[in-house]
């Protein structure tokens, strides 16, 4: 009667027979034409289905790693046995099968899993807090703890949620020592987070570097701050800079249909970021030198007149031409002119940019970008020195100011465009081979 038994398939192996049949019947191929509500739909059920999948798959690597079956089999770990039959990524398979143990002190948890309630992130950070908890925690509190943050999950980042969760233990200890053995808990933290920062940079041969870090939370939130008030807003001047998705608006494009094309989130963030390095206040920071952090330019007498050669920065990066003069009119560098020998004709002073008050007065004048049909507001412009370049010894004045959005002052010097003051008292511009000079005509109250 056993062996009969033994030989009736199980509903767990049976259920995984019949996933394996299901998707056997779908083609990946066939999702292109569906309607977006079905797409979106199927999308946040397989999400699900995913989740519930991985409870059973962290309930069966826990299942086999009871069973002591990796030893037998002459393998150093359950996860190196897994790893070796599919996927070969050990380390994945160890941390699986150590999230499955985990699993096993929240039920609950696993439950929510397994029913498609909660994702995986959110499993580990809840089984985490429940393991965290002090061991005279009674049964009922544990379970109170558990259902609670089951609950707030459905609400929470998975930031949100792991704050959540250490508040949550917390008020497991004795009521005097909550606050104290927090901020212990944090300073402590925080310590060992400034000894993990790392920060590393390869230049990739073609015009780019790629990096990568390590920082604490509350500098790392700093940083995401700054580049999300750079590349935040919808209609940002990031989407219009002429290297996003790899093309460039074709000349006098400067409607939506060039406007409203969607950059991917990580492409906005990034050129956000190289915003902010190009912007990082020099004069501020600590040097040993006496130079801070400000780069030096070294220019050739032709890149300043005429603009047609490279340009040198002091880390020993080559520059375009345009890029040197943008970063003269806008950036806190020295420009040092030479006339072909190796000794400076003119070492120049570091940037001043428009100060605040002259920003808004530039507002009030021209209600935002002056390129002809930009629509860009006035916080999202710069202010530019429209009669004499900077690197020309042009000074930041009233007279000499004009807001101009990013993407229009490249353009402005890539392409040496003319700038004259029109008969109404506001900035009209002419491009290179036009024949015509332009006026934004904004509505003005």
């Amino acid at each position: 009667m056993s062996a009969l038994l033994e030989q009736l398939p199980h509903p767990l192996t049976d259920g995984v027979t019949a996933l394996e049949d299901a998707l056997d019947r779908m083609p990946v191929d066939g999702w292109r034409g569906l309607e977006p509500d079905v797409l979106r739909s199927a999308a946040e059920r397989l999400m699900r289905i995913e989740a519930r999948v991985k409870a059973h798959l962290l309930a069966a690597t826990r299942a086999l790693e009871d069973t002591g079956a990796a030893k037998d089999a002459g393998a150093t770990s359950t996860g190196a046995l897994l790893a070796g039959a599919f996927g070969g990524d050990r380390r994945a398979a160890d941390a699986m099968v150590h999230r499955g143990k985990r699993l096993e002190a929240a039920p609950a948890t696993e439950q929510a899993l397994a029913g498609g309630k909660i994702g995986a992130a959110q499993a580990d950070i809840i089984a985490g807090a429940i393991k965290d908890l002090p061991d005279d925690t009674t049964a009922e509190q544990k379970q109170a703890c558990e259902d609670t943050l089951i609950g707030d999950a459905a609400r929470y980042s998975l930031k949100d949620l792991r704050s959540r969760a250490r508040r949550i233990t917390d008020q497991f200890k004795p009521e005097p020592e909550v606050d104290q053995t927090e901020n212990d808990t944090l300073q402590d933290q925080e310590k060992k987070a400034w000894g993990a920062s790392e920060f590393w940079m390869r230049s990739n041969g073609n015009g780019t570097t790629t990096g990568g870090f390590t920082l604490p939370d509350a500098q790392a939130d700093m940083l995401m701050a700054a580049i999300k008030a750079v590349s935040a807003p919808r209609r940002d001047h990031l989407r219009d800079h002429p290297g996003a998705a790899g093309q460039s608006p074709e000349d006098g494009e400067t409607g939506s249909s060039f406007y409203d094309r969607e950059l991917a989130y990580r492409t906005r963030l990034g050129m956000g970021f190289a915003e902010v390095c190009s912007r990082l206040p020099g004069h501020l920071l600590p040097g040993r030198t006496g130079l801070g952090a400000t780069l030096l330019v070294h220019l050739d007498l032709a890149t300043l007149v005429d603009g047609v050669k490279a340009a040198t920065l002091s880390s020993g990066t080559r520059i375009s031409a345009s890029q040197a003069r943008l970063m003269a009119c806008q950036l806190g560098i020295i420009p040092q002119v030479f006339g072909g020998k190796s000794v400076p004709l003119d070492h120049g002073h570091e940037q001043r940019l428009f100060t605040k008050a002259q920003k808004q007065a530039l507002s009030a004048r021209d209600g935002g970008c002056t390129a002809p049909g930009c629509d860009r507001p006035p916080e999202q412009c710069e202010g530019h020195h429209w009669r004499q370049p900077w690197s020309h010894g042009g000074a930041t004045t009233l007279d000499d100011g004009v807001l101009i959005c990013p993407f229009h002052h490249r353009r402005v010097h890539e392409q040496n465009w003319q700038a004259r003051l029109g008969p109404t008292g506001h900035i009209q511009w002419r491009r290179p081979g036009d024949a015509t000079w332009q006026q934004n005509h904004r509505w003005r109250p």
